[in-house]
């Protein structure tokens, strides 16, 4: 497959930090160090600007999550803040929020049934917030167990679980055992500050970046009964700290 540039997006004043698109692919929203989000979507054969989300946060908005049903946006930003977007009528509204961290929301992200939203901080926690019926939301969790700042986190797509990645160097995975959330285990392998993880469609591999310019793949098939096994490094290909990971649906990692 070979890839071309399709469109320039400007727009943003200062550094973009993230992207994400819509779960249907329609929209892209975008967040940078002007306090702002862009949502993109096409008009014709082109991207435009749909709608710039303003005066949601005061510092810069670093990270971005749509909800599985597309309704919601949830902006993590410096300001030590989350806030919660509601997509009506094809525009979007500020409806909540969520304080608690100390220091910058680095990282948000929805579990799989669009109800729970975990947030991680410089603060080195992870909190848990759950959307009430009335879309009012509750903190349920305040996770404490890294000893630096926590970079990001993400659901496992088939579970209650919820992984997160530290400037400590690991990854730990945190369960619900009878309303009470704790670290189950911790995985250890980088050694240096893991900045992203991410899963692959099914679950059974979770993918980490680090500052020491690797990525490792990890056995997640059974991570409940069994301590993941790295499966593999992915070294010598960057001559810089890797940011960034993901997966596709057919398991290909970029």
């Amino acid at each position: 497959m070979r890839l071309s540039e399709h469109s320039v997006l400007k727009g943003h004043k200062e550094v973009v930090w993230n992207l994400a698109w819509s779960p249907d692919g329609d929209l892209l929203a975008s967040c940078g160090g002007d306090k702002s989000i862009y949502i993109w979507g096409k008009d014709g054969e082109k991207w435009v600007v749909k709608t710039v989300l303003e005066d949601g946060h005061e510092r810069t908005v670093r990270r971005l999550a749509w909800s599985p049903d597309g309704k919601f946006i949830a902006s993590g930003s410096f300001d030590a803040t989350t806030c919660i977007w509601e997509r009506k009528h094809g525009s979007f509204e500020s409806v909540a929020t969520l304080e608690g961290h100390e220091n910058e929301v680095k990282s948000v992200a929805w579990d799989s049934a669009g109800v729970l939203l975990a947030t991680c901080s410089r603060d080195k926690s992870v909190w848990i917030w759950e959307m009430e019926a009335d879309g009012e939301f509750e903190c349920i969790a305040v996770l404490h167990g890294h000893t630096q700042d926590v970079k990001s986190v993400a659901w496992h797509p088939n579970h209650e679980a919820l992984f997160s990645c530290s400037y400590d160097d690991t990854v730990k995975i945190w369960l619900d055992e009878d309303d009470d959330w704790s670290c189950a285990r911790t995985l250890a392998g980088h050694t240096s500050t893991v900045w992203d993880i991410a899963f692959n469609r099914d679950g059974s591999r979770l993918v980490s970046c680090s500052d020491d310019k690797s990525v490792i793949v990890w056995d997640t098939t059974d991570f409940k009964t069994r301590q993941p096994q790295r499966l593999c490094t992915l070294s010598g290909y960057h001559q810089r700290c890797i940011y960034s990971v993901d997966c596709s649906s057919s398991g290909v990692i970029a």
